[in-house]
């Protein structure tokens, strides 16, 4: 089957503008499905500030693999880098679900 490019000249102004958004969003970025979550916790040592309550926090992304919940670890060092990769994937996600509403409206009004 041959599947029909989308001509330039025939997007709205809207579309074409969220999918050349998203094209360099793919083309430029890191992007990482998942949820940024902090976790305290205490560690054992005796003296620790942890033990008076104030627990040491650390950065997870929370990921659904499998159907099973991971939580995977974020260094200090890698923190800002991941955050925009996590950013970056909901932008794009967000710019696929404005793409398929403009083709929704065009399946209900019987466009091309």
């Amino acid at each position: 089957m041959r599947h029909p490019r989308v001509e330039k000249g025939s997007m709205t102004i809207p579309e074409r503008e969220r999918r050349s958004h998203l094209n360099k969003l793919i083309a430029s970025y890191g992007l990482l499905r998942g949820t940024l979550r902090i976790c305290a916790r205490t560690c054992g040592k005796q003296n620790c500030k942890c033990n008076r309550g104030e627990k040491h926090e650390s950065l997870y992304l929370v990921v659904s693999q499998d159907g099973k919940l991971r939580h995977i670890f974020v260094p200090r060092s890698m923190e800002a880098e991941v955050r925009l990769w996590v950013e970056h994937y909901q932008k794009a996600q967000d710019l696929l679900e404005d793409i398929s509403e403009i083709y929704r409206q065009k399946l209900e009004k019987r466009e091309r």
